[in-house]
């Protein structure tokens, strides 16, 4: 047996909103319901009104507007970062860091092959060497 609770509501007749109580109801302004209304393409009836089902929808129809905003950002920022990628305007660390250990490879062993200078001297040198910084 069905328990009976109460309600101000009509038990036989569908819940149906103008847009200021269904605004206040669920906690927006006015204009940014009757926004997402039109985003929706609700309808009200002859009086006006909207169904729960039409407010709900768009209620969350704008929940679902931002999710896609967001995900249109995401893949613009992508997108430009591809492009930057192509452009060459990002440099590649891992990369970037093989050649620098090649070029100081080479000019580790061109040092030590240089035949006019002291042990001290080429040792000065790698120090120098070793000191660069690196800045990526």
């Amino acid at each position: 047996m069905g328990r009976t609770t109460k309600s101000n509501l009509p038990q036989d007749v569908p819940l149906k909103w103008n847009v200021e109580k269904a605004a206040a109801e669920f906690g927006l302004n006015n204009m940014t319901l009757r926004k997402a209304l039109n985003k929706t393409s609700a309808a009200p009836d002859q009086d006006g009104l909207y169904t729960t089902r039409q407010i709900a929808g768009a209620v969350s129809g704008g929940a679902f507007y931002e999710e896609k905003l967001r995900t249109q950002r995401q893949i613009t920022e992508r997108y430009t970062l591809e492009n930057q990628i192509t452009r060459a305007e990002v440099l590649n660390r891992a990369e970037l860091m093989k050649v620098m250990a090649a070029i100081a490879d080479a000019f580790v062993s061109r040092v030590m092959a240089i035949q006019g200078l002291s042990r001290q001297e080429k040792e000065d040198l790698l120090k120098d060497l070793a000191s660069w910084p690196i800045v990526l």
